[in-house]
């Protein structure tokens, strides 16, 4: 480009800066899913822009949007939620395991807490998106969960009595409508959006395949498939997925061997990072509070096993060398031996140095060979 091009360009981005977003800083980060094994397969969470979680009934959707919004704001100075009650649900126990300090006055919506905005009017939550991303002077970073696609209905839909016929496709137009406006002031503003729906169908990739290529038959239109950076299906629970106290018994029993958790299985349907159709499966722990219900110190466990950094003989475990000089500077005095694995967990899950540090470690030495 010559010199007279580029003055050519500079006095058209400038007389145009309220319709590109070239002069605005890029502003990136990574909030993590709570998973170990997810954030190696994510590039080490999910960043601003739109995602999309989709999944059958009680598959961990919201559960996991609400994990990644507390670390979001655990880690953003200027964050702030903004859950979206498309569908009248946020039970009472959700908020207890979620760890996020939710909020339902707008008084007392600060850094580092939720606001509530009890809405399934479609055009009504796009617009309190918009006008919050459009309007931030404070530089605030946002990030809207949205609960459920599903639940939303468009103005025309709700004036409309009940023997009349819905809008056809009215939701699909509205989506692509606000994603079209929206999608790069998300992304280059640093703010993050999770949108949660049902699946109707199966999703499939294959190219092969003699039926249509579709990503998902979740609410809200193509639209919202094609401007998410991730779509995460969460897959159906069965009985082989539950995580018992005594593994090595087959059957559960609630008094000798209790139900204390089950894996969570995340299929990526879509990603920037070419890891689509990885499915992913990490364990979730009950009775947790606090955004602890993913038990992300199994997955350490797991891995000390797996590169030998602790070994097994009977009920006795042992803590290698290795390992010890490894940590050396964050913990020093790692038992030699410790008995049974339930004192494996508990020395792993009292230190959160530790965990911290292993957690950190195997991202770093590991997320490469994901």
């Amino acid at each position: 480009m010559s010199d007279k091009d580029s003055e050519i360009l500079e006095k058209f981005l400038k007389d145009k800066k309220g319709q590109h977003y070239n002069f605005e800083e890029t502003i990136d980060y990574k909030a993590s899913s709570g998973s170990l094994q997810l954030d190696l397969n994510l590039n080490g969470g999910f960043g601003p822009g739109l995602h999309r979680f989709v999944g059958m009934n009680e598959g961990g959707k919201t559960s996991a949007a609400l994990e990644v919004m507390k670390n979001m704001l655990n880690t953003q100075e200027q964050g702030k939620g903004f859950y979206i009650k498309a569908e009248g649900r946020l039970s009472n126990e959700m908020v207890a395991r979620s760890g996020v300090k939710f909020v339902y006055d707008a008084k007392d919506w600060v850094s580092g807490t939720c606001f509530v905005f009890e809405s399934n009017i479609y055009e009504v939550v796009v617009d309190a998106i918009k006008t919050l991303v459009d309007q931030n002077e404070d530089k605030q970073r946002y990030c809207f969960i949205l609960d459920s696609v599903d639940g939303l209905i468009s103005q025309v839909d709700i004036d409309k009595s009940f023997y009349d016929s819905n809008k056809v496709a009215g939701g699909a137009v509205i989506a692509a409508n606000f994603m079209k406006r929206m999608s790069i002031s998300l992304a280059k503003r640093g703010h993050m959006a999770i949108f949660i729906s049902q699946v109707r169908a199966d999703i499939k990739l294959d190219p092969y395949s003699k039926a249509p290529i579709r990503q998902t038959s979740a609410t809200g239109g193509n639209a919202l498939l094609h401007f998410a950076n991730y779509i995460i299906e969460f897959e159906p629970r069965f009985k082989s997925d539950m995580i018992l106290q005594d593994p090595t018994k087959k059957q559960p029993d609630p008094k000798t061997n209790p139900i204390i958790g089950h894996w969570a299985k995340a299929t990526i349907k879509k990603s920037p990072n070419e890891k689509t159709n990885n499915t992913i499966p990490y364990p979730i722990r009950y009775g947790r509070t606090g955004g602890k219900s993913v038990w992300v110190e199994k997955e350490l466990v797991d891995l000390l096993y797996m590169w030998e950094f602790v070994t097994k003989k009977g009920a006795w475990i042992t803590i290698g060398e290795e390992l010890k000089e490894l940590v050396q500077d964050v913990v020093q005095d790692l038992p030699e031996k410790v008995q049974g694995e339930a004192n494996l967990f508990k020395m792993v899950e009292e230190n959160e140095e530790l965990s911290k540090f292993l957690i950190n470690y195997f991202k770093s030495n590991i997320g490469e060979l994901v």
